[in-house]
């Protein structure tokens, strides 16, 4: 499916990549990773965090980067990514498999006189959580449809809205909790849940307004990988972390029968402080994070770094952060020389020039 491609975080087809780039590929405690480093290095390290996988990332030195990375090779900066050690929500095994490779890459290339964080989708909040936790280390961070908010309220929202689909659908795709092991938002589930919002548009608007952004068009393949996470979660935590009770349905216009019907579920006390460990941003930023977002994002909706945007406020940090939207729709449809020209925003930035807030055009 279309929107779940996109999930790998890599973003956009590969063109080129630059001219003598060396390129390094290989497993750290195992997490696959991959070094571009060009042939005139301007000693600036990008390290970068792809996004939400449902399967093993891993790199293949003979093919390009993606043009959006390969743009920052060609202005001189190496660039690290590495695949994580787990799939899934992997905030903690991302966390911890990144700053190894950034420690094997000073290790093995020297120290960078400048490192920045880069990440798309759940990689946008691991940017966020660089700079906000190591400061000394990261001198500024570029998020791409970050999913920059408190990883408990965005995953708590997935069981919400898959509660409301099954409300109105029960049982077409089985039991919430737990979700079953061999669940799977392929073609087949996507296809069904697109057949039955199609029988009851009253649902399907309801749907619609839980989720902005998001279109008849890409709401069945959401519905279908907001139900994947949530079956994640709970093998993660090894409970259901997710509690429902308290939730009431509001601007669905159908509220008053959808809260009626959705079935309320409690949450497992011991495995819900997961999420809120990985990662609840402080928005307490000593460097510049600039975040770029479509203004229709159907998964990850522009009202979650817009609260990003509140919580750095609210931490006396607001100066700090900066965001810029394309009109657009999709979740990371951002063309690389859009991504090429807020990374060029962050580096000036560094350099004392503060960007607009706005839209890029």
């Amino acid at each position: 499916m279309r929107i779940l491609i996109f999930l790998a975080g890599l973003l956009l087809a590969s063109l080129a990549q630059a001219d003598a780039a060396r390129v390094d590929t290989g497993t750290l405690d195992g997490a696959h990773y991959r070094i571009d480093v060009p042939a005139q290095w301007n000693r600036g390290l990008v390290v970068y965090f792809h996004g939400y996988s449902i399967g093993d990332v891993r790199f293949d030195a003979g093919r390009p980067l993606p043009d959006s990375l390969g743009k920052l090779v060609e202005r001189g900066y190496a660039v690290a990514q590495s695949g994580y050690s787990r799939s899934g929500w992997a905030v903690e095994q991302a966390v911890a498999d990144s700053e190894r490779l950034r420690r094997f890459f000073v290790k093995r290339h020297g120290k960078p006189t400048r490192t920045l964080a880069m990440g798309a989708s759940m990689g946008g909040l691991l940017t966020v959580h660089a700079v906000e936790t190591m400061p000394q280390v990261y001198a500024g961070g570029l998020a791409l449809c970050g999913a920059l908010g408190a990883a408990g309220d965005l995953v708590q929202h997935a069981f919400d809205v898959r509660a409301a689909f099954d409300a109105y659908f029960p049982d077409l795709l089985g039991p919430l909790v737990p979700v079953p092991a061999d669940y799977m938002p392929d073609r087949l589930v996507g296809e069904r849940i697109a057949e039955a919002l199609r029988s009851n548009p009253t649902a399907a608007a309801a749907l619609r307004s839980l989720q902005p952004g998001s279109t008849d068009d890409n709401l069945p393949d959401v519905i279908a990988f907001l139900g994947y996470v949530v079956k994640e979660v709970q093998q993660r935590t090894g409970a259901n972390p997710f509690d429902n009770r308290d939730f009431a349905y509001v601007g669905t216009g159908d509220d008053a029968n959808l809260n009626a019907r959705v079935r309320r579920y409690s949450g497992d006390a011991a495995a819900m402080p997961y999420l809120a460990r990985w990662y609840t941003p402080s928005g307490k930023l000593e460097r510049p994070v600039l975040a770029l977002h479509t203004l229709a994002d159907p998964l990850v909706p522009v009202s979650w770094p817009n609260g990003y945007a509140l919580r750095t406020r609210t931490a006396g940090r607001g100066a700090n952060f900066v965001q810029q939207w394309v009109e657009r729709e999709g979740h990371c449809t951002l063309r690389a020389d859009e991504i090429a020209g807020a990374f060029d925003d962050l580096v000036g930035w560094i350099g004392g020039q503060r960007p607009p807030s706005g839209s890029r055009r």
